[in-house]
């Protein structure tokens, strides 16, 4: 069944299950980077879905968990906060997200690698009819990629032509047949205008966020195969992005990790860069959410470590006001935090 907008967010307050107001869910769609954004994305397995709709309007996102409350989809138990209902979790039974959507990983190279191929397939194939165009891509940092990209392409535009061809199938032949269909119509060429998101919903009969979901899962995979079969498609290696154009930390978490990579301690590094205590630990807890082998064992002792991850395992529960009442004056929230960071989130509520 065609996923809607409504479903995306259902889906999201059944991961959060309560712990954290719909607000979360917003800022996560939308694409915040800020730590706590990025932390809610890993710890409740939502990354995944880590900016697909940036230009989600506050209005309409509210407008959305008004229905869901209408339809008895989800209840609320304190100020926006939700759980979903019976009917809630039936209705989303019924549903599946693209098997290759992740925004958190793929999302910002994907927006990349889609700009510049959509405006190279384009060119090459007014090229071949020796005709003048509108480019499809008005961006200049991707128009004067595309220009240099010809002038320095080794081959000739027949042999590029065909690689693009030959690449692209072989890749779009991985996907389902729906992705595949959504990602080539939206391609423009010399006798063919690309078809929107909302012609495509009525050509396939589907809602055009379940559209927009589909050709995110194409590109995705895209990165996600060129990524990890290098050598394999070698024409869109060239198209795709240098990989240091993505960075899952926040950029105010970036400098707190070079700091204390220099050796500073937490105290120090607020000092440093005017902030407080609590804003150093929210960038630590993120830093270890995204490098596995960050030492936490650095903040906590590992008495303190153990003794949380015992409570996180009998209790199963990643609430922290619930783990905190349970552990104690003793045990404070950095350091249970800093804990759920280093599992990944592995433990459900």
């Amino acid at each position: 069944m065609a996923l809607r907008l409504l479903h995306v967010i259902l889906y999201g307050l059944k991961q959060i299950n309560g712990e954290r107001t719909s607000a979360s869910v917003y800022h996560l769609l939308k694409g915040k980077r800020s730590s706590q954004t990025l932390q809610d994305g890993t710890i409740y397995h939502l990354s995944f879905l880590f900016g697909v709709y940036k230009k989600l309007d506050r209005q309409i996102y509210d407008e959305q968990i008004n229905v869901l409350l209408t339809e008895n989809w989800i209840k609320q138990i304190q100020e926006n906060t939700y759980i979903l209902t019976n009917a809630g979790e039936e209705e989303l039974k019924h549903h599946q997200f693209p098997k290759h959507l992740h925004g958190l990983q793929y999302g910002e190279l994907g927006e990349w690698i889609w700009k510049r191929l959509a405006l190279l397939v384009q060119t090459v194939s007014h090229l071949q009819e020796r005709s003048s165009f509108l480019p499809v891509q008005q961006e200049l940092e991707v128009t004067a990629w595309v220009k240099r990209f010809l002038l320095a392409f080794p081959y000739s535009r027949e042999q590029l032509r065909d690689m693009l061809y030959r690449e692209s199938e072989g890749i779009l032949l991985q996907v389902t047949e729906q992705e595949a269909t959504v990602f080539v119509l939206r391609l423009t060429g010399a006798e063919r205008i690309g078809y929107t998101k909302m012609q495509l919903a009525q050509f396939l009969r589907i809602d055009a966020f379940h559209v927009h979901l589909l050709f995110l899962g194409a590109v995705h995979f895209i990165v996600k195969e060129i990524t990890k079969q290098q050598g394999t498609y070698p024409l869109l290696e060239m198209i795709l992005p240098a990989a240091d154009i993505r960075n899952v930390l926040s950029i105010s978490t970036q400098k707190t990790y070079m700091h204390w990579k220099q050796g500073k301690s937490m105290d120090e590094i607020a000092a440093i860069r005017g902030l407080k205590r609590n804003t150093i630990e929210d960038h630590i807890v993120e830093i270890a959410m995204n490098e596995p082998d960050f030492p936490i064992d650095s903040f906590l002792p590992q008495e303190t470590i153990e003794t949380v991850k015992e409570a996180i395992s009998r209790m199963q529960t990643r609430k922290l006001r619930v783990l905190k009442q349970h552990l104690g004056e003793e045990i404070n929230y950095f350091a249970i935090r800093l804990v759920l960071a280093a599992l990944g989130g592995a433990y459900e509520a």
